[in-house]
């Protein structure tokens, strides 16, 4: 997938010079691999689930019910990747 990326470059210049910021722009090829489709959410992923969220937060672990994890990958890729208009 063809992309770009943007790194903000760092200015030292003195304390009364303007505030510029500057990019570089990158072209990049992202590559993209989706595994998680081969996990079942079975009863070890419901126990595995319940472990986790007593230390951290339910709905940012990985062992999560399929619809929760399918929402925030979306949520996440819609992020990542902003729809171009």
């Amino acid at each position: 997938m063809p992309a770009q990326a943007n790194q903000k470059l760092l200015h030292n210049e003195g304390p009364d010079s303007p505030e510029v910021d500057l990019f570089e722009v990158y072209d990049v090829v992202l590559y993209l691999g989706i595994i998680d489709i081969l996990q079942e959410y079975d009863i070890t992923k419901k126990v595995e689930h319940t472990c986790k969220s007593l230390k951290n937060d339910p709905l940012t672990i990985s062992a999560v019910d399929p619809k929760l994890y399918s929402r925030r990958f979306i949520s996440f890729l819609e992020k990542v990747f902003p729809e171009q208009i």
